[in-house]
């Protein structure tokens, strides 16, 4: 960074942004001695140390037990990001479950819980659930949730920005639901809700298949199916929260892609809608030929809408997620047939290398992602606040 000679509102800035330099090298690197600190930041040593110091003694960073001496002088001083300085929860919910997560501002987890919910259940049932849900999670972690730094929820739906549940098919009630409002009898933090396919999307770049991948699409797919698509590394949300929504397209397929698995004839009454795909599969791995054909049918729908997404933005990955993709050995071969016929090109598709947590961790990085742009965005000329949580 450029050493200036500033006053006034540039020198609050300036230092706000050498703040950050060391925040975000410890974060990135973790503890680091002085010397490695004013490399990377490309600040003098006297400098980073002052901001170390003024880091220390607000919260954000600790400095740790130094190396033991391997010549003469001192040892050299050694700080780390103190991610315990606070905690954010992801909370997914969905038609099924309700899932919690409460993590360190590393996204490490500290607590977690899962409540299963009836498809049925009305709005406000659903809300008590869900705030049970994030209570004994906080409860995992050794907090109560007025404790927590930022909430992240995701949840099915078209959610705009503020918040507010524009529109969702699948929850009953659930249109108009304005989710941080929801919360503020819970929560004393922020609270910032996404839709479910993108939070899920999010956790896949964090920390699945696509990981550091810039230009991705994901399929959430599952009865129900969702995408998230980045371009360039930031995801597109649009302007209103509504970008993406390809299953609202009848061309699309994705609506009619469930019903080609509903529709197997040798499906036992009793056996739970979330089953289902489960049961087809299998068979169809066994060799019955109705099963193929159902499996066939269904990934031929899924396609249309996946091509569109393709096509569109041309990505360098396509990551294919959520439920269905625990069947990536029958589907994914037969989805890359379907995109050759229709895509100029199609890029790698890969199953998701998460597991049932796609959506709550996805949460979790949506609260963040808040968390970083409200203390660490370099665009505000604020001084650094102290962490959310002083230990």
């Amino acid at each position: 960074m450029t050493e200036l000679s500033v006053n006034g509102a540039d020198a609050v800035l300036l230092r706000r942004l050498r703040l950050l330099s060391v925040v975000d090298a410890l974060r990135r690197t973790g503890a680091q001695p002085l010397t490695a600190l004013a490399r990377q930041t490309g600040l003098s040593r006297p400098i980073v140390q002052t901001l170390a110091d003024e880091l220390t003694e607000i919260g954000w960073v600790a400095s740790v037990a130094p190396a033991e001496p391997t010549g003469v002088g001192r040892p050299a001083r050694v700080f780390r990001f103190r991610a315990e300085s606070g905690n954010v929860a992801g909370l997914d919910i969905g038609a099924h479950a309700i899932t919690a997560l409460v993590t360190d501002l590393d996204g490490e987890v500290r607590g977690r819980s899962r409540l299963t919910v009836s498809p049925a259940a009305p709005a406000a049932d659903r809300l008590r659930s869900a705030k049970a849900t994030l209570t004994e999670a906080c409860a995992a972690a050794g907090l109560e949730p007025g404790q927590l730094s930022q909430l992240g929820v995701a949840s099915t739906g078209v959610i705009e920005h503020s918040g507010r549940v524009a529109l969702s098919v699948a929850l009953p009630g659930w249109t108009g639901i304005d989710i941080p409002a929801a919360f503020a009898d819970t929560v004393s933090c922020p609270v910032v809700a996404e839709n479910d396919g993108r939070a899920a999307a999010l956790a896949e770049r964090w920390r699945g298949a696509g990981r550091d991948v810039d230009d991705m699409v994901y399929i959430h797919a599952g009865f129900r199916t969702g995408n998230g698509v980045f371009v360039g590394g930031r995801l597109l949300r649009g302007h209103t929260g509504a970008a993406g929504e390809i299953g609202a397209l009848p061309a699309s397929g994705w609506a009619e892609a469930p019903t080609h698995l509903l529709g197997y004839p040798g499906l036992d009454e009793e056996v739970r809608l979330e089953q289902m795909a489960e049961l087809v599969f299998s068979r169809a791995r066994a060799g019955d030929p109705t099963a193929l054909v159902a499996t066939e049918r269904f990934v031929r729908a899924l396609a249309g809408g996946i091509a569109a997404l393709v096509l569109t933005f041309d990505p360098e990955l396509v990551v294919f997620g959520g439920g269905i993709s625990r069947s990536a050995d029958l589907v994914l071969d037969r989805l890359a047939a379907e995109l050759e016929r229709d895509c100029i090109r199609v890029p790698p598709v890969v199953a998701s290398s998460l597991d049932a947590e796609w959506v709550v961790l996805g949460a979790v990085r949506v609260a963040l992602d808040a968390i970083e742009g409200r203390y660490f965005a370099t665009g505000v000329s604020e001084p650094l606040a102290p962490p959310p949580i002083a230990a």
